[in-house]
């Protein structure tokens, strides 16, 4: 009866948090889809004290640069804005480095585009290197010399005598 009790308790205390999960521990929002917008937007910002740490996730005490920008968030949501609208005042303020995904256009598309161009110079080195080395194991396998023929018939006869 014990174990049973334990095992429910347990199951209660683990699952508690799924009921939640629209409630976010930075937010003071009471409405749960002001505060998951408000997830949606912290999410796809970057805390600018320094750390690099996305705006939800950033855990400095009492840091001077995520409280002010989550309470600026909550007080933008709260008045109705848009989430496009929020966090292109952020970008306005800071600019593109305040975004945790920097848009595709200009310079930027290079962080989209230099893996594929990585990975293909990787493989065609990869291929190149592979294939030499193949070649010269090819040659250091063969013989330097040309069989002899009489050898040659010789060998062949004996393999047919067996």
């Amino acid at each position: 009866m014990r174990r049973l009790v334990a095992i429910a308790l347990l199951g209660v205390v683990t699952l508690a948090p799924v009921g939640a999960i629209s409630q976010s521990a930075k937010t003071q929002l009471k409405d749960p889809v002001l505060a998951t917008r408000f997830n949606k937007i912290s999410e796809g910002l970057v805390c600018q004290c320094g750390c690099n740490m996305g705006l939800r996730v950033c855990n400095h005490e009492n840091c001077p640069s995520a409280i002010p920008m989550r309470h600026d968030i909550e007080t933008k949501l709260q008045a109705g804005a848009s989430n496009d609208s929020i966090s292109a005042a952020f970008v306005k303020e800071y600019g593109d480095k305040v975004l945790a995904e920097p848009p595709a256009t200009g310079f930027n598309l290079a962080a989209y585009v230099m893996p594929g161009f990585g990975l293909l110079i990787g493989l065609f080195l990869v291929g190149v290197f592979a294939s030499r080395w193949s070649a010269r194991r090819r040659l250091a396998t063969g013989t330097s010399s040309p069989v002899d023929p009489e050898l040659r018939e010789r060998i062949e006869r004996e393999l047919k005598a067996k």
